[in-house]
């Protein structure tokens, strides 16, 4: 009889249980492969004409490349960095006449091309947004929102339904390569340019709690950042999207599959290739 009476009042005493207090640090990871294709147009020399990348410069239809980020959250701040490394090359007739930089093209021409681009950045992201935690807006006093927050809490401690605004910032390197050959005459050519570019946006992060519901399957998390900013030295916009669909397992590990885009607008003197690099993503999520 004394064992139930104890166990009562200290239920009655233990605070309840809500999310929004995320004092501890929480890291995540995204990593796998990217299938991009490169669409655009390039035109390298003075005079030069003006090819579409995918279907003039023997660069192939798709290729398979690496992506991932990853983030350090503590409390409402995300600190991370994100980055891909993609390369693809082939050979074709040359569908087009024209001239690449130094290289001249007659249709039919045998021609060999290739390209290569990665890029690196860093990236710190602020939550704005949480109305299923304890505070749901950064000037609101903690327990603003603590009882619909205790509310979707599920019996495996995670939040039945969990969506984050956010709006981030960051940093980035991009390096663009690309070759021409003529097999016919020998004759090569490229392009090659190195940016940095500031940039700014905001990412949408939520969370389905299926608390066991269905087999082999804890929680869905679905996902959505954007972000654009000035290159530097050659002042063009460049953005990049990441959406995504993560199946997680447990609450540690899931397969994720998504969509990630890069676009970019780079000059050289008279050159100029203004691409974009677009495609499907498939990895595995992990949060700890």
């Amino acid at each position: 009889m004394v064992a139930p009476i104890v166990a009562c009042l200290l239920a009655a005493e233990a605070p309840a249980r809500f999310v929004g207090d995320d004092s501890s640090p929480a890291v995540t990871l995204d990593a796998g492969v990217w299938v991009p294709r490169l669409t655009g147009t390039a035109q390298v020399g003075s005079g030069g004409t003006s090819f579409q990348l995918n279907t003039d410069l023997a660069v192939g239809d798709g290729t398979t490349g690496v992506a991932g980020e990853f983030a350090v959250g503590v409390g409402r701040w995300r600190f991370g960095g994100l980055g891909f490394s993609v390369s693809e090359g082939g050979s074709d007739s040359a569908p087009v006449a024209g001239t690449f930089g130094s290289v001249a093209i007659a249709a039919g021409d045998s021609i060999s091309g290739s390209y290569s681009a990665w890029m690196a950045g860093a990236e710190v992201a602020y939550e704005v947004w949480r109305p299923q935690a304890d505070a749901p807006w950064p000037w609101d006093a903690p327990g603003t929102n603590r009882a619909e927050a205790t509310a979707m809490v599920g019996s495996n401690g995670r939040p039945l339904f969990d969506v984050r605004l956010l709006v981030l910032g960051g940093a980035l390197a991009f390096q663009y390569e690309q070759d021409l050959t003529n097999d016919d005459t020998g004759l090569t050519s490229g392009f090659d340019r190195t940016i940095a570019a500031p940039y700014g946006g905001a990412g949408l992060d939520v969370r389905i709690g299926l608390d066991g519901r269905v087999p082999l399957l804890q929680d869905l998390r679905i996902y959505c950042n954007a972000g654009a900013g000035p290159s530097i030295p050659d002042g063009e916009v460049v953005w990049m999207v990441r959406v995504g669909l993560a199946l997680m397992i447990d609450a540690n590990i899931g397969a994720e599959f998504g969509y990630r885009l890069f676009d970019f607008d780079l000059s050289d003197g008279p050159s100029q290739v203004d691409g974009g690099l677009r495609g499907l993503f498939g990895g595995v999520s992990v949060r700890f």
